[in-house]
């Protein structure tokens, strides 16, 4: 049973003010296609997938004109062109654009993750209102991880025990989030990192590994045999 429901709003906001430079395109990555749609719809609905969800706030940058040239059919969908110059004020951006009340959550998705399947924001949005504390969807760390020395090359291995690579989204208490990011300043790069700062401990709530960030080309191809997979059935 989810405890603290109460009267509880959701809305998630969808970073892609990106300019994807490390695709080595000209268009934003998030206009990227796979299959039909581009990885920004992709994103958006698999959080339109969840009902509790009442809003899902896009932010774009002021110059992007091509998110408002699609069609989400839904009118829960809004595009803000407030993006900054990073991340972190994008989000401070869209949480000011969203106007929140109390008790609100948010969540936090990149675009550049379509791959996000809508039972892991489900078991997320569970998680943090049972506890009624933010957290992050995330994976156990696999691979053997090496730390770089300063001529290039391997200095030691870092234990991998207890180590989580983070995802989106990522949920927490939307004023408790406006007040981190506010104090962390912009060089976090994600909401959890805010929250760090500001002396909280996020839910680790493990996700899976195919929400992948599409961040080079190569990335792109993984993301389209995962969907491919998926539509055939096989997650």
């Amino acid at each position: 049973m989810i405890k603290n429901q109460g009267n509880n709003n959701l809305t998630a906001i969808v970073v892609a003010a990106g300019v994807g430079s490390r695709m080595g395109d000209k268009s934003p990555k998030q206009y990227k296609k796979i299959g039909t749609k581009t990885m920004l719809e992709l994103s958006i609905y698999a959080l339109l997938a969840e009902p509790r969800i009442t809003r899902v706030i896009v932010v774009v940058s002021p110059s992007d004109m091509l998110a408002q040239s699609l069609n989400f059919d839904n009118d829960a969908v809004t595009v803000a062109r407030v993006g900054g110059l990073t991340r972190a004020s994008s989000v401070q951006n869209g949480l000011s654009y969203a106007a929140f009340t109390s008790n609100d959550w948010v969540l936090v998705h990149d675009a550049a993750r379509p791959c996000l399947l809508a039972s892991d924001v489900s078991k997320l949005i569970d998680t943090c209102i049972e506890n009624d504390k933010g957290g992050l969807l995330a994976v156990r760390v696999n691979d053997t991880l090496k730390k770089e020395s300063n001529n290039g090359t391997a200095s030691h291995t870092v234990p991998r025990d207890g180590l989580w690579a983070a995802q989106t989204p990522q949920m927490f208490k939307a004023f408790d989030l406006i007040d981190a990011l506010e104090k962390a300043g912009e060089s976090v790069t994600d909401e959890a990192s805010a929250m760090e700062k500001a002396g909280d401990s996020p839910l680790l709530v493990e996700g899976t590994e195919t929400n992948i960030k599409v961040t080079r080309p190569t990335d792109l191809w993984l993301a389209e045999a995962i969907l491919d997979k998926r539509n055939k059935g096989l997650k």
